[in-house]
């Protein structure tokens, strides 16, 4: 289940992103998986669930956003959408088609809670 080692490059990401902005929580963290991505939603879910304990994630949602899946048309040089079984141009109906979107996990956004004060200067 490589769901593990992506949830772990991730929290160490958004982790990384609270640090710089002084802050000790995570409140919530949004991407976007493309169906042909390689990455089954639910066993994230599952694994954020498990990799987030003891840090500063540790009570924060992971919101899932579905990406859609394009494709360029290598005939007519149209840029369509398509379904992951089913990679057609929709201008001409040809299927030599170049994935152009869908294949992405895409960090959207992380909310946190109230930066810490910053030191105080003497």
């Amino acid at each position: 289940m490589h769901e593990l080692s992506i949830c772990q490059a991730l929290l160490d990401q958004v982790s990384l992103v609270a640090r710089d902005l002084r802050s000790e929580r995570i409140e919530k963290v949004v991407i976007a998986i493309g169906p042909l991505a390689g990455v089954a939603p639910g066993l994230m879910a599952s694994a954020f669930a498990v990799m987030k304990i003891g840090s500063r994630a540790a009570q924060a949602a992971l919101i899932i956003e579905s990406a859609a899946v394009e494709v360029e048309c290598t005939f007519c040089g149209t840029i369509s959408a398509a379904v992951p079984n089913r990679l057609i141009c929709a201008g001409c109906g040809g299927y030599r088609t170049r994935v152009v979107a869908g294949r992405e996990l895409r960090l959207l956004r992380v909310e946190m809670g109230p930066a810490d004060p910053p030191p105080a200067s003497n």
